[in-house]
Parts: C-alpha cells; sequence; structure tokens
C-alpha cells in the first residue's frame, strides 16, 4: 500500500470513529434526558442558568440585559448584542414575580409549552436573575424598547394564540371569524401599557415617566445606581439602533438583523387578513393611545395619526405584519 493511501485512509478512519462516537453520545444524552424525572431536569436547568448568570457578573465587562415588553423588537437587538466579543447577554420580558404570576395566568400555562419554556422554567430565570440584581452594586448595562401599543398587543395576540385559544396551530383550525370576535377577551390588554410601572420601575428602581423623552431622536439613556439604561423606539432606524447600543457597550460593533419576523411566521397569511378586518371600537383605541405609555413615547401628531389609522383603513397591512419580537 502507498504510504500516502494508508495516510489518507487513516484519517477518514478516524474520522468515522468520531462521527460515530458523536452520535452515540447525541444518543446517550436523549436517552438520559428521557429518564430523568422533570423535577430533576428542571433543578438542573435552574442549576445551569444559576451559574451563567453569576459567571457573567463575576466578570470585567457588565453584563448587558434586554428587558423590555414583549413584541417591541427586543429579539434582534439582544441577538446584536450576543454577537459583541466577550460580552454576556440576558435577555428577560419579566423579573417580579408577581406580575409572572399574574401573566401567566392570564396567558393560561398548558402543555403546549416546552419545558424551557414552561412555567417553572419562565419564573426560574427572572427569579434566579433577579437575586443576582439585588445584591448591592451590581452593575448592568439595559436595552428597553417602546412600541405602539395597538400593533403590539396584535402582535402578542398572534404570537400566544395558541396557549389563549389552547389549540395546537390555532391559526389554521380555528376561523379568522371566532379569532376576531375574542380579541378583546382572550388576554390582558393593559399588559404593555403597565409594564414600564409593574415591571422596569419595580425591578430597576427607575420610574421612565419622570425622564422626558426626545420623541424627535426616539431614543434615550438614563444613568441610575449601577445602571446604564437605552431605551428606544422599535421603530428606529436599525443603524441607528446600532449606534446608540454600540455606545452604550462602549463601542462595540454591533450589527441588528431582524429576528421572529411576522411575515415568517406559519401564521403570517392569517395575520394579514387578521388586520385587515380587524374593525376596533373608537373607545379602545383612544384609551390605548391616550394612555399614559403612548403620551409618553409619542407626539400628539404621531398619536392623532396612529387614531386615524386604526380607525381607519389601517394603512400599510404588510408594515404591521413585518414585525420582530
Amino acid at each position: 500500500m502507498p504510504p500516502i493511501y494508508g495516510f489518507t485512509h487513516g484519517i477518514t478512519q478516524l474520522r468515522h470513529l468520531l462521527c460515530l462516537r458523536v452520535v452515540n453520545m447525541i444518543r446517550i444524552k436523549s436517552a438520559f434526558r428521557a429518564g430523568v424525572p422533570k423535577t430533576l431536569r428542571e433543578w438542573l436547568w435552574r442549576f445551569r442558568l444559576r451559574r451563567k448568570i453569576r459567571l457573567a457578573f463575576s466578570g470585567t465587562a457588565p453584563p448587558a440585559v434586554v428587558f423590555s415588553a414583549q413584541k417591541t423588537a427586543s429579539t434582534a437587538v439582544a441577538e446584536a448584542l450576543r454577537g459583541a466579543e466577550g460580552q454576556p447577554v440576558f435577555h428577560i420580558h419579566f423579573l417580579d414575580e408577581g406580575y409572572m404570576r399574574t401573566i401567566g395566568e392570564a396567558l393560561g400555562w398548558r402543555e403546549l409549552m416546552s419545558d424551557e419554556q414552561s412555567k417553572d422554567g419562565f419564573r426560574s430565570l427572572g427569579i434566579a436573575f433577579t437575586t443576582a440584581l439585588m445584591r448591592e452594586g451590581r452593575r448592568l448595562k439595559v436595552v428597553s424598547l417602546v412600541r405602539e401599543p395597538i400593533a403590539r398587543n396584535i402582535s402578542r395576540y398572534f404570537e400566544n394564540l395558541d396557549m389563549l385559544w389552547n389549540v395546537k396551530s390555532a391559526h389554521e383550525r380555528l376561523d379568522i371569524g371566532r379569532l376576531l370576535a375574542e380579541f378583546h377577551q382572550r388576554f390582558d390588554h393593559e399588559e404593555g401599557l403597565n409594564w414600564f410601572d409593574c415591571e422596569f420601575s419595580t425591578m430597576l428602581g427607575i420610574d421612565v415617566y419622570k425622564h422626558p423623552f426626545p420623541r424627535d431622536k426616539g431614543f434615550m439613556k438614563i444613568d441610575s445606581g449601577p445602571y446604564e439604561v437605552l431605551i428606544m423606539r422599535h421603530d428606529l432606524d436599525n443603524r441607528l439602533k446600532e449606534k446608540c447600543v454600540a455606545e452604550l457597550l462602549g463601542g462595540a460593533t454591533i450589527s441588528i438583523v431582524a429576528r421572529n419576523v411576522g411575515a415568517e411566521k406559519p401564521y403570517a397569511n392569517v395575520y394579514r387578513e387578521f388586520v385587515r378586518r380587524l374593525k376596533l371600537p373608537e373607545e379602545y383605541v383612544d384609551h390605548q393611545l391616550g394612555s399614559k405609555y403612548a403620551r409618553h413615547f409619542y407626539s400628539a401628531d404621531e398619536l392623532a395619526r396612529l387614531r386615524a389609522k386604526w380607525l381607519g383603513g389601517h394603512g400599510d397591512v404588510e408594515s404591521e405584519v413585518v414585525i420582530w419580537s
């Protein structure tokens, strides 16, 4: 056998053995996971989570937390932050345990959720991070996003259709007439309006409503104790978002790419039809757009345009579908 052939053959065999070993390890891991009681799996998950948080706070760079209400384009920002070398990043929507319980009950925690998205997993992340957060002197860089409340509520409704209706693939199995008819009854439409009071202020001790928001710029920074906070409107240009986040991190290179886009979801076509056919009561529109939340982050002219949009033909339907979480 020529030497070069023997060498090549040996490498091929080695690669084959390594592949078999990897496959076997995956099978062993899957079998082990299946055989471990759920309570133990949850304990291990929480243990790893606490360890990850502890290590994040022990590093030289303060952890970055995308702490934002759901359906505000926060996923794209969190993924962009994870691309910054050496930067610990967490993406969290809820930290206050009482508020988490309220939201969980409103959504109706059911068997449709996987272990790591379960009520316990959801709550564990908040509790574990809160424990670390409450220690004196913990530095933190916080990014939060805001979105006009009516569009956010529609997006939130569709993101959670299966849980809210307790039906798998609800967008396929339920008539759109039913989805429209029960839009106002199926979940708490005040959640987004109250988020800064119930979550942000409660956990960080920062009342954003005491800090005038520069609506012409669409973003602001708040330095409060150990927390450096960046608040941005979700409709801000991505390049400007990147610049704001990079400055928060001290000059890191940030690239924001669309994530969790509504137009790419299985329910996209139903979503479009839903928005086209949705007729909102005037009282609902005025309540949402007249809220403390909406008036703080949006100008009177912007709110007037939004009011005309939601009480009229809704404008560009596609713009409401191409939304990130």
